[in-house]
């Protein structure tokens, strides 16, 4: 599942942005009560309105809490199951709980930890304390200043460990629409992606055994939400690409229908699996153009024989063929999301321009 990231001290239009989030299919909202910022007076007010805004469109409401910051509500960490009562469904404790009060939140309320600083001794000790541990999740932190996020080694061998006990882990990728005060250098949990894109960064940590991965900074731009959307949506990897020929409709409606790369998947091509039953009575004639770059987007023709009609994207440079027409290429970014695509992925293209056909 995605979410996104809202903080108290930054953005007070609540309600639009989290029906936006949640008309692209986002699901869950991260945010902190460590905002020093905030006048306590307007403190409940404030995160009142964020849980009614999350309750209203479904989406499940975290927060980040501190005995500090519970002490602005009027709470003590005994009685802050009482969030509850305002739509709140989990809170992640950072530190200065005990494996007891940690097991006793439990009961109340989902309790998400530190990812980052959890170890074996304290997990079984939060065991032996009789944690219920469907009611524990892990949450890795973001990383606001440059040179200061997780290295990716450490973060795959702590997710595998976590998953071992059977939790589900929660991470950061940056925004790259406005970007969170004061360093404004985007939130990931990892260094790699501080200027990474953020659904390529997304794909990334799913692939590292991220269960549910959130926004960090407070905004996406709008085609980078769309990409989040269609994959929330139906598990499907939009990719912005260029025609350069001029192509029959009937090949136009394969390229763009929905399809998935094949079960047993080539190590250079992408090859949608549908594309060649749908257009081998057509006869492709060759054409000049049969270079093949990486994210080449081509079509086998007649001289292929049985191979005609079938739609491939090049994973990497690759040697001109004349069976083969290159009718586009997918754009650089899109290029981005090619080492993510892997066996069953379902995949759109989707055309953006039309280059002139020389």
């Amino acid at each position: 599942m995605f979410g996104i990231s809202i903080y108290l001290s930054e953005n007070n239009n609540f309600e639009a942005t989290i029906e936006k989030a949640a008309k692209n299919h986002f699901s869950l909202v991260f945010s902190s009560l460590h905002i020093p910022e905030e006048n306590p007076a307007n403190y409940k007010h404030l995160l009142t309105k964020l849980a009614n805004a999350t309750k209203k469109n479904n989406m499940q409401l975290i927060l980040d809490i501190s005995a500090k910051s519970l002490e602005n509500l009027d709470l003590d960490i005994q009685h802050a199951d009482q969030l509850t009562t305002l739509g709140i469904t989990g809170l992640r404790v950072d530190y200065g709980l005990s494996a007891l009060e940690i097991a006793e939140l439990t009961t109340k309320i989902k309790v998400f930890l530190n990812a980052s600083t959890i170890n074996q001794p304290f997990l079984e000790e939060l065991l032996q304390a009789g944690v219920d541990i469907t009611q524990v999740e892990a949450f890795h932190n973001y990383y606001p200043k440059p040179h200061t996020g997780l290295d990716t080694a450490f973060f795959k061998q702590t997710n595998s460990f976590l998953h071992a006990y059977g939790l589900k882990i929660a991470a950061f990728v940056p925004g790259d629409g406005v970007l969170r005060q004061p360093l404004f250098e985007g939130l990931p949990t990892l260094e790699k992606h501080r200027n990474c894109h953020p659904f390529v960064a997304a794909l990334e940590l799913e692939t590292l055994g991220v269960d549910h991965v959130y926004i960090g900074d407070p905004a996406l731009r709008p085609e980078t939400t769309q990409q989040f959307a269609t994959y929330s949506k139906n598990g499907t990897i939009r990719l912005d690409c260029i025609f350069t020929e001029t192509l029959a409709p009937e090949l136009v409606k394969q390229l763009t229908s929905i399809d998935r790369n094949r079960m047993d998947p080539a190590r250079d091509l992408i090859r949608l699996e549908n594309s060649r039953p749908a257009l081998s009575h057509l006869e492709i004639q060759p054409i000049h153009k049969n270079t093949r770059p990486s994210g080449a987007i081509t079509v086998d023709n007649v001289l292929f024989g049985r191979y005609q009609g079938e739609i491939s994207i090049a994973r990497k440079d690759l040697p001109a063929d004349p069976k083969t027409n290159t009718i586009g290429h997918l754009t650089d970014q899109a290029r981005l999301f090619l080492p993510f695509i892997g066996p069953g992925q379902r995949i759109q293209l989707h055309p953006i321009v039309k280059e002139s056909p020389s």
